[in-house]
């Protein structure tokens, strides 16, 4: 019917509000002006037919007009189907949506066959394939002979399974397609509207989730469709906010949709509101005790279980005030979200199990404990979502923990010479930190635990204190006496960061397999945690706990790398199973060859996070992946084996 370019014409006028000039929109298809004006007056031969057309005045610049009849007729030329492909695995989801949409009324398998270019058997098979899909929400379908089938459920189950399926068909543009008698950029405006408001900022993710579910609201609510309310806490915080913005958001969808949406619907905006994720919260609260007067029970049961992985890691989260407020806010959300089946996507998670499996295994620990008190099905995307909570703390807790060499400088000669060794010092060891500079006759006070050591320009013993003796003009000689004893001060840190230290600390011939024939991780499990059973490393339950940590999450960590471990206990001496396979197997969705089977007790000593960095560091490097695939012993590995 439409060109293409003259289609993108259409595009362009259609889903903005503002109004174009004729050199705008020239520039925008980089065509020449002239073009445009022919372009406009054949599309505008068919528009007028069908009761819209483009308007244009001078001063002002071009638009659409239509009514109601001209806004169908331009959505189903802009947005058709046949223009636009869908994979198999979309399709299904399309063909959920526009069943949940349209449950009113029966539907035939030809008629969804018609409108997506298929055929008949092609939908029967789709609607086959999603009967996990319905029965997650409790929704059922009738069939009935001549006339087809139609969705049955609870009308919040219908929104929820609709939300679901919606953002799996992705892009605005084909979910445009299911709504004809909603203009989603009209709705986007709404949502900005609520958030300049009431400044919050949702992100980029939720944003999209939240404009289906409006439209969705104004869709079902136009077909006689609506919930029934449901009592919500409006006396916390959270809950009295939401009401407000609920409010707010159902007045502008009146004033700039003329929609009118029933009171009772608000509760449904609230749940979705109080389960969305916020890029800047409606409200933000770093005061535990605030906090904590939200939820009380809730709070105390996180910081129990912020307690417990502290114990379990050997780390001080439960000290971070920020951590326990930020954890508080997505746990609570979390709870609503599972309540009211709406289900979080992480787009990043293959990356963060990857690149932060460390905090990626504290926040599967952590959630799996609150799962189990609270009766949740937690999720792999949940997890990754408080991964970064936890990575943001442990970083916090190492700037706290990081600390400079701090230095007492003794000198005789007068504030000059006092000044001046100071100011050398400061500019060429940056990370020793000045505590003070006193006279000889006052060093009998310095305590051993205010300084790490003393630098004195005049020879002094001073008892329980290391003393560096120096000229008044720091000679290379000097300089090189304290960069030295830096040195060893740190040097028992310089062996830890040598290769793969940790790695070859906990490996052992006894507990390695190499160049084993198997072919899924369950024979894999099985036969290593075998091996490290009789060997007297783990008890004969670490088997079977590490197969319930697989099921919350598998732990293949990318570069045919993984390293499957049990949560805890189990451990009777610490170690590191080791097996290479002859061909790769399937690990979930990763490809492994090479496991690192941990048996460590971090409760002992805090290995696990360096064990974890030795496993990151060896996925990052090809060349040591395919040292350690080539090795027929464990011996031939220098990577691993050699200091």
């Amino acid at each position: 019917m439409f060109l293409p370019r003259e289609k993108k014409i259409l595009h362009l006028l259609y889903k903005n509000e503002n109004k174009f000039t004729t050199s705008q929109i020239a520039a925008e298809l980089k065509v020449s002006p002239r073009t445009i004006k022919a372009d406009i007056k054949k599309i505008n031969e068919i528009l007028e037919k069908n009761s819209c057309s483009i308007k244009t005045k001078q001063g002002v610049g071009l638009w659409l007009y239509y009514d109601e009849a001209g806004e169908q007729f331009l959505q189903s030329v802009l947005y058709e189907m046949k223009d636009s492909y869908i994979s198999s695995d979309v399709r299904k989801y399309y063909v959920a949506a526009y069943l949940l949409l349209h449950n009113k009324e029966y539907i035939s398998m030809e008629a969804i066959a018609n409108l997506l270019y298929v055929s008949k058997g092609t939908i029967v098979n789709d609607v086959s394939e999603l009967v996990s899909f319905w029965e997650k929400f409790g929704i059922t379908f009738i069939k009935k002979v001549k006339y087809g089938i139609k969705a049955e459920g609870l009308e919040t189950q219908i929104r929820w399974a609709l939300t679901d399926v919606l953002k799996k068909v992705g892009g605005n543009e084909k979910i445009q397609t299911l709504f004809t008698k909603v203009r989603l950029e009209s709705l986007k405006r709404v949502i900005r509207l609520a958030e300049n408001r009431f400044h919050f900022v949702l992100t980029d993710i939720s944003f999209d989730e939240f404009l289906i579910q409006l439209a969705i609201l104004i869709t079902r609510v136009q077909m006689g469709c609506v919930t029934e309310p449901e009592e919500k806490d409006e006396q916390a915080s959270e809950g009295r906010k939401a009401w407000f913005v609920s409010r707010y958001i159902l007045e502008q969808i009146y004033e700039q949709l003329d929609v009118e949406i029933p009171e009772s619907e608000i509760t449904f905006l609230m749940t979705c509101l109080l389960a969305v994720r916020y890029q800047t919260p409606m409200t933000k609260e770093k005061d535990r005790e605030k906090t904590r007067a939200r939820e009380p029970q809730m709070f105390d049961d996180i910081m129990s279980l912020l307690q417990e992985v502290d114990e379990q890691y050997q780390l001080q989260l439960e000290e971070d005030s920020e951590l326990a407020c930020a954890l508080f806010d997505h746990l609570e959300c979390m709870v609503h979200r599972f309540h009211s089946m709406m289900y979080l996507e992480n787009p990043i998670l293959d990356s963060v199990k990857k690149e932060m499996f460390y905090e990626y295994e504290i926040a599967s620990y952590l959630i799996s404990k609150f799962g189990q008190k609270y009766g949740l099905e937690t999720t792999e995307d949940e997890i990754g979502y408080v991964s970064f909570h936890i990575g943001a703390a442990i970083e916090r807790t190492r700037q706290k923990m990081k600390r400079n060499l701090s230095v007492t400088i003794i000198c005789m000669t007068g504030i000059g010479t006092s000044q001046f060794v100071s100011m050398k010092l400061k500019r060429l060891f940056p990370e020793m930190e000045i505590k003070q500079i006193i006279s000889g006759n006052q060093a009998d006070s310095l305590e051993p635990e205010m300084q790490d050591f003393v630098i004195s320009t005049v020879p002094i013993y001073i008892e329980g204190i290391e003393v560096l003796h120096v000229s008044s003009v720091l000679s290379e000689t000097d300089i090189q006496r304290i960069r030295k004893y830096i040195q060893k001060r740190t040097s028992h840190l310089q062996e830890e960061n040598t290769e793969y230290f940790y790695l070859k600390k906990f490996l052992n011939s006894s507990i390695s397999i190499m160049n084993c024939d198997l072919k899924s991780k369950e024979e894999v499990i099985k036969l290593l945690g075998g091996r490290m059973v009789s060997e007297g490393y783990v008890d004969e339950g670490y088997i079977q706990s590490v197969f319930e940590r697989e099921e919350l999450s598998e732990t293949a960590v990318g570069s045919l790398v993984a390293i499957p471990h049990a949560f805890e206990g189990h451990i009777r001496k610490q170690g590191i199973g080791f097996m290479t396979l002859q061909k790769p197997i399937l690990w979930g969705s990763e490809k492994v060859q090479i496991i690192f089977m941990l048996a460590l007790d971090a409760k002992v000593e805090n290995n696990f996070q360096r064990i974890f960095g030795d496993v990151l560091d060896l996925t990052r490097n090809i060349k040591d992946v395919e040292q350690v695939l080539k090795a027929k012993k464990i011996s031939e590995i220098d990577i691993l084996t050699k200091a």
